[in-house]
């Protein structure tokens, strides 16, 4: 097994952040024109509605990115209210939460190309990695649901980015994405969701496969585990 990610030095965060938020922009920045008006596997709550294309899903790597420079950016003197596991379970009130993120999205895409996006995702990201490389690991600041230490909030990065860099990924028909560094943090966020919702330990068959248990986890792949899953 790998070491829990409370165990995992900040500069190890940073760097698995680093290396997944740069395959994501690689990624985006190979893509023909067409290829961004792909549709993605997300199931939004609504069966009626559209579900996004890759360009509205670049709209949401901008954002859960950008993220990160509100909370460096409103540092505050309070106690934190969420740890990784934390956020991770209430950002995945799929009822409560995807409606509006479904919405919110779309409209962050409105007036977008491809080449406007990918300038503006390409920019946060130097931003947010600038960022989180000349602030302290123990600043809290807001992070949408409630206070968070920066390193805790960087965990939760690294693992939106393994997941949707699946999402990206499957919508383009190409094999996952490489993250070695951010593959098992993600993994390991999605473990202590798991037992804190329900019972510790992955399903035997996924002991050992990061990212099969990431997709069963987050729902990007069936499991006969009823646990499963625990986000998405």
């Amino acid at each position: 097994m790998t070491a829990n990610t409370e165990e995992r030095s900040y500069e190890e965060m940073v760097e698995a952040l680093d290396e997944g938020l740069q395959a994501l922009e690689d990624t985006l920045s190979s893509l023909p024109q067409e290829d961004w008006h792909r549709p993605t596997l997300l199931r939004p709550v609504n069966p009626d509605a559209a579900p996004w294309d890759v360009l509205t899903l670049a709209a949401h790597f901008d954002v859960f990115a950008g993220l990160t420079l509100g909370l460096v950016g409103e540092p505050q003197d309070v106690e934190p209210g969420l740890d990784r596991v934390g956020f991770s379970i209430a950002a995945s009130e799929r009822n409560e939460v995807a409606p509006a993120l479904y919405q919110y999205m779309i409209d962050h895409a409105k007036g977008h190309t491809p080449s406007t996006m990918l300038d503006t995702v390409r920019d946060t990201f130097k931003k947010v990695l600038d960022a989180i490389r000349t602030t302290p690991p123990d600043t809290v600041g807001p992070a949408f649901f409630a206070p968070m230490r920066l390193d805790e909030f960087v965990a939760t990065r690294v693992a939106e980015t393994v997941v949707h860099g699946l999402d990206l990924t499957d919508a383009l028909g190409r094999p996952p994405l490489a993250m070695p560094k951010g593959t098992p943090i993600a993994a390991e966020v999605l473990e202590g969701v798991l037992a804190r919702v329900a019972e510790p330990g992955r399903p035997a068959d996924l002991v050992g496969d990061d990212l099969a248990f990431i997709r069963a986890a987050s729902g990007r792949g069936d499991h006969s585990d009823p646990r499963l899953p625990v986000v998405g």
